[in-house]
């Protein structure tokens, strides 16, 4: 069999959601590495790890362990992996509110990006105000 007819033989499915979740973690770690302004070299560096082997991990294509995936976690001081039970105890305390900005192609508009604010709600009588701070 040549390379090109054993790239287009289908791949069982465990093996497509094995392929999917290592690149979904490894995409979640290199998201917080950037939100960190942190490199490979960093992490590798605070995980007492060779700067390959976090490349290697990072791959999207390593075997992760639990105990390597919780590592990482506890240096970047985040959660990489949730379970549906804990997503949902987790996100329940969340309140969410849909804003809606209008505007018109005259104006410019700068966006609030609500990640860097607190955004206070005040019931009133009248309805809610909402302020950024």
């Amino acid at each position: 069999m040549d390379a090109a007819s054993f790239f287009e033989q289908p791949s069982s499915p465990d093996i497509e959601r094995y392929v999917d979740v290592n690149l979904d973690i490894s995409e979640q770690i290199n998201h917080y590495l950037d939100i960190k302004g942190w490199s490979q070299k960093d992490l590798a560096t605070k995980l007492g790890k060779s700067e390959a082997e976090v490349s290697k991990w990072l791959s999207g294509m390593h075997n992760l362990t639990l105990k390597s995936i919780t590592k990482m976690e506890a240096v970047l001081e985040e959660r990489v992996i949730m379970t549906p039970i804990v997503a949902k105890k987790e996100f329940s305390k969340t309140q969410y509110v849909v804003l809606k900005v209008h505007g018109s192609s005259n104006e410019d508009i700068n966006p609030i990006r609500f990640e860097d604010h607190k955004l206070d709600i005040i019931k009133q009588p009248s309805g809610l105000q909402m302020t950024a701070s």
